[in-house]
């Protein structure tokens, strides 16, 4: 194993799924090129997650590595960079809050190049950061994303590289979802992505010196569409590396379509309702009064469709709070 010279930190962002960050980070270990160094966050978890990480991490490097408080990010500076580094957030503060931490310490200590964003329920193939690397630098890429595969399902593609969206719908579209990998791979001439898939998401430390964080007015849904979008305002492109494999498992925090839990649905479907009429307002401002109809209407036939009556509570929430301009973090 080498360690990569482009010099790029992995940031892993936990909420009471330790299981699944032990198993991506023995992933990240066998990478054939190493980050100079892995950095996971702890958004508040109740589930004894740090003492779980820290333990893998003591045994892995041979020691405690060092843990910062979120507040305290922006007092410590590092002569080395550690190869491993825990930040704990007080509370779970979503995923733009919750990664913002670690991208604040990783831009002050000027090491790193690229900044790779990776879920904690991914694992990766053994070339994978190489091939990221090497997109980046051979497109100039700002962003760069991976195929992404299911993880009970590698042959199937879930997303390759990022997603279409459709700002008058609100409909976003994975490219090449449910296509095979093999035919993926075939697939001539992508289109222009509209944004990186945040599973694997492969960033320029330049783009958010000069575009900012991830916008913490998101707490679930839409980080990703908003930075790819600022960036694009700046100059920076997308680009989806083929070759890049990371298998996910999807969704396991917040609950998938599918998902029995119903506590975790609702609230997803809070936030992902409050987040778009966010996005479309910053970005979109005169269509907001047809999303607004459109997405309210929409969404309720297909509740009804479905016979999902208890997302409507959400729904209306999600509405009332984005006039009322307020965010439920904990709870709809």
């Amino acid at each position: 194993m080498r360690q990569a010279p482009g010099k790029v930190c992995i940031i892993i962002l936990n909420w009471n799924g330790w299981a699944d960050t032990l198993e991506c980070l023995d992933s990240l270990v066998q990478l054939k090129l190493q980050p100079v160094s892995i950095v996971v966050v702890d958004n508040g978890s109740t589930d004894q997650s740090v003492k779980h990480i820290l333990s893998w991490a003591a045994e892995r490097f041979g020691h405690i590595p060092p843990v910062l408080e979120s507040d305290k990010v922006d007092s410590v500076n590092f002569a080395v960079p550690p190869s491993f580094l825990l930040i704990r957030n007080p509370v779970n503060l979503g995923f733009a809050g919750g990664n913002n931490p670690a991208l604040s310490w990783a831009l002050r200590q000027d090491f790193f190049e690229f900044l790779w964003l990776l879920n904690n329920d991914t694992t990766v193939h053994q070339d994978t950061l190489e091939r990221l690397l090497c997109c980046a630098e051979q497109t100039g890429a700002g962003l760069v994303g991976s195929t992404v595969v299911y993880d009970d399902r590698q042959e199937v593609v879930q997303c390759a590289g990022g997603c279409l969206y459709n700002p008058l719908t609100t409909v976003f579209r994975p490219y090449l979802a449910g296509k095979s990998v093999d035919e993926a791979l075939q697939r001539k001439d992508p289109p222009d992505l509209d944004y990186i898939f945040g599973a694997s998401l492969f960033v320029r430390s330049e783009v958010f010196a000069r575009c900012g964080l991830l916008n913490a007015e998101y707490f679930l849904f839409y980080e990703e569409i908003d930075l790819c979008r600022r960036a694009k305002e700046e100059g920076f492109s997308l680009h989806w590396c083929r070759e890049s494999v990371v298998s996910h498992k999807g969704s396991s925090s917040i609950g998938r379509p599918d998902s029995a839990d119903g506590k975790k649905r609702a609230f997803a479907n809070y936030h992902e309702n409050l987040s778009t009429l966010l996005f479309t307002r910053r970005f979109y401002p005169w269509l907001l009064p047809v999303t607004l109809l459109f997405r309210f209407f929409g969404k309720s036939a297909v509740v009804g469709v479905r016979g999902e009556w208890f997302l409507i509570q959400p729904l209306l929430r999600a509405y009332l709070d984005f006039f009322r301009g307020r965010n439920r973090r904990d709870s709809f």
